[in-house]
């Protein structure tokens, strides 16, 4: 067998819709942009939605909208993807990272709290392959010391904590539609917000400075070019993407109860296998499992049972990285391989195995049996 670590779920109604936005001869930032724009909010419970050409490009325009730039530190867990940092980078403000919990993946608040100083503006909690970080805990200790809360909440679509939707317990969050996403418009993102002066400072951000849209100024009949008050980006996304993400939306429900169940069944036949810790829920958690990642104790290596499910045709990989350990960071902020030591075990111990809609239960046999043959082997 081949079997990916993910694929896109697509269908006919995808395809449809791009053939009627590319009828409709608005191809660029447009109607359907904002049509996914207000659906997302509604998904999210939140006030506002601005869409960008990918959730790292979301977060940047957040971190300037709030005024984060130089001499400012944003505190960001460790284990996460690079961009969560880079985001930060971009501004000019110093990433300060700090652990994880080793059960969830998600941020530790009182290793969080520690790493506070006089600089801080914000923080970045990850929401962890789709796992909502322990938000009560993390706006305690960011309310008393004045600070935003941004949630990372790139892998958690449809995500929920005790019944609020991930991306609405900050004054921000940001979200992927990578392939590897839940829903995906090929590449994409999307900032939520209740917050409407954020709201309009990120529209303005995303699209060159411009005071005004293009869409605005078509449906205005304007010929007058907008101001260009502040320093832009091209981070817009298209109508094309928008159309896709629509129909993705669509599909959420049904898309996240598959993922579940397959998770659930991978928990379930790897109860008990030595030497293999699935992922942890806690009880007032809504996952909806971007990725199924495991941890694998420190007798085993990780990296050779990979090899050696890659073999036998299974994609794996690395859970995530340790962002500190990472050669840009590490060598610029001068940062020691233990400044984040539950991160860096999770780094080198953690491993994703294939999990997308259409994983069949033969497949996912196969991949259990995989993984536990590798793992027997390494222990001989």
């Amino acid at each position: 067998m081949k079997i990916p670590i993910s694929k896109p779920y697509f269908t006919d109604e995808e395809h449809r819709a791009m053939l009627r936005a590319f009828a409709s001869g608005w191809v660029s930032q447009g109607p359907r942009v904002q049509e996914f724009e207000a659906a997302f909010a509604k998904l999210a419970g939140v006030k506002y939605a601005v869409a960008a050409n990918s959730c790292t490009s979301a977060m940047h325009i957040t971190l300037l909208a709030l005024g984060v730039g130089p001499g400012d530190e944003v505190v960001v867990p460790s284990y996460t993807f690079v961009a969560t940092a880079n985001a930060v980078e971009y501004t000019g403000a110093r990433p300060v990272f700090c652990d994880v919990l080793p059960d969830s993946y998600t941020i530790d608040p009182e290793d969080f709290a520690r790493r506070i100083t006089a600089s801080t503006r914000a923080v970045m909690p990850v929401h962890q392959f789709g796992l909502v970080a322990d938000m009560d805990a993390v706006r305690t200790v960011a309310k008393k010391k004045g600070i935003f809360v941004i949630e990372d909440a790139a892998c958690a679509a449809g995500a929920r904590r005790g019944g609020t939707h991930a991306g609405a317990f900050g004054i921000a969050g940001c979200f992927s539609f990578h392939p590897r996403k839940i829903i995906t418009t090929g590449e994409g993102g999307m900032l939520v917000t209740s917050d409407e002066q954020l709201a309009e400072r990120a529209r303005v951000l995303r699209s060159h400075g411009a005071s005004v849209s293009d869409l605005e100024r078509h449906r205005d009949g304007g010929f007058v070019l907008p101001a260009y008050d502040v320093l832009g980006f091209n981070y817009r996304m298209t109508d094309l993407q928008a159309s896709v993400g629509l129909r993705q939306l669509d599909k959420l429900e049904r898309v996240i109860d598959v993922r579940r169940r397959r998770a659930e069944y991978y928990t379930e036949r790897l109860a008990g296998v030595p030497g293999v810790t699935p992922p942890a829920v806690p009880d007032d958690a809504f996952h909806p499992f971007q990725s199924y990642v495991i941890t694998l104790d420190d007798t085993l290596d990780r990296d050779a049972i990979g090899a050696a499910m890659e073999a036998r045709g299974v994609a794996t990989r690395q859970g995530t990285h340790a962002v500190h350990l990472t050669g840009y960071y590490s060598a610029k902020y001068g940062l020691s391989p233990d400044e984040c030591p539950v991160a860096r075990r999770l780094s080198e111990q953690t491993m994703a195995l294939p999990l997308f809609p259409q994983l069949s239960r033969i497949e996912q046999n196969y991949v259990l049996q995989c993984l536990k043959d590798a793992i027997k082997d390494n222990r001989n």
